[in-house]
């Protein structure tokens, strides 16, 4: 695995992604409900990572196209996502005085379905799953080729430790006291790039960095709250929102943040813990393997290298 080639790693990962993708937009189609909303979401997030991540492995005209629709697919499916989140919410505040309000958001998500599943028709009815497929596949590249022919272990230790460093410096910065609900926003975007960027590197890692993940994935869910709260509070200010709502949504708001800060000081902000994500991301599983050969097996390694390789999966 280590030693395959950044452009055959991107391939595959983008042709899975891409799978996964088609998979979630027929669902969506069929059931259109807020799971498969936000399940589409992810979808579209993960295979967009793969061709942002990857970017010098794919052909530009033909990948900046999918990324545009990309684009059109996650703000149409946005739209259809923060009305949910908005009835999940009212839901959530039990206020007896909002009964108006309910009916006006689900007409409002009606009117977002219904243009996000035109678009997710016109996708599949237009094949575009295998004209995508044929994009990823072809990895052809002329100003990327340096990038596109290093080994993917190679690849991931000269990306990843830089993109660590990034992150906690904002995670740092975003766990100020003072830090603004847009500026957590904005860590959260930056977080869940990070997040997905390091998925795609998890079969080269192993064990340790799923483990590693879940410290972030916590740490998401409460930015993921706090923006709920800002998200809701600005659809609801075109309609006649009650003040007791808006209050209970700016206590909410504040009692994740709350939780947020307390979530990174106890552990991505721990002692030694840019160490350990450091020295992680500098040696990958394979790597370690490959340098840790008795030298005495180097002859019987070159004895192999003439049979036929192993598929991977």
């Amino acid at each position: 695995m280590a030693q395959i080639e950044t452009r055959k790693f991107a391939s595959d990962q983008a042709d899975r992604r891409l799978g996964r993708l088609a998979f979630q937009i027929n669902q969506t189609v069929k059931s259109r409900d807020a799971e498969a909303v936000h399940d589409l979401r992810v979808a579209l997030r993960r295979f967009s990572q793969v061709l942002r991540v990857f970017k010098p492995c794919f052909r530009g005209k033909e990948a900046r196209k999918i990324r545009r629709e990309l684009k059109q697919m996650m703000d149409l499916a946005g739209e259809v996502r923060n009305c949910d989140i908005a009835l999940k919410l009212m839901a959530k505040s039990r206020r007896r005085d909002i009964t108006g309000l309910p009916p006006k958001v689900q007409d409002l998500r009606r009117e977002g379905e219904r243009a996000l599943i035109a678009f997710l028709r016109h996708w599949v009815d237009r094949k575009s799953s295998l004209k995508w497929r044929g994009v990823v596949a072809s990895t052809t590249t002329t100003n990327g080729e340096a990038f596109a022919r290093a080994t993917i272990a190679r690849t991931a230790q000269r990306m990843l430790p830089r993109m660590a460093q990034q992150f906690f410096k904002r995670g740092n910065e975003a766990a100020k006291t003072k830090a603004s609900p847009h500026e957590l926003h904005q860590f959260r975007i930056s977080s869940k790039n990070f997040r997905y960027t390091l998925e795609l590197f998890t079969s080269l890692y192993g064990p340790p960095l799923n483990s590693s993940l879940e410290k972030i994935r916590r740490g998401q869910r409460l930015l993921g709250d706090i923006n709920d709260c800002e998200t809701v509070r600005d659809m609801l200010s075109h309609y006649k929102a009650t003040d007791e709502l808006t209050l209970w949504l700016k206590k909410r708001q504040r009692r994740k943040i709350e939780q947020f800060q307390r979530c990174w000081t106890e552990t991505l902000a721990a002692d030694g813990e840019v160490r350990k994500w450091n020295a992680l991301l500098r040696r990958p599983e394979g790597s370690l393997r490959e340098t840790r050969k008795p030298p005495a097996r180097a002859a019987s390694v070159s004895q192999t290298a003439s049979r036929p390789p192993v598929a991977v999966a």
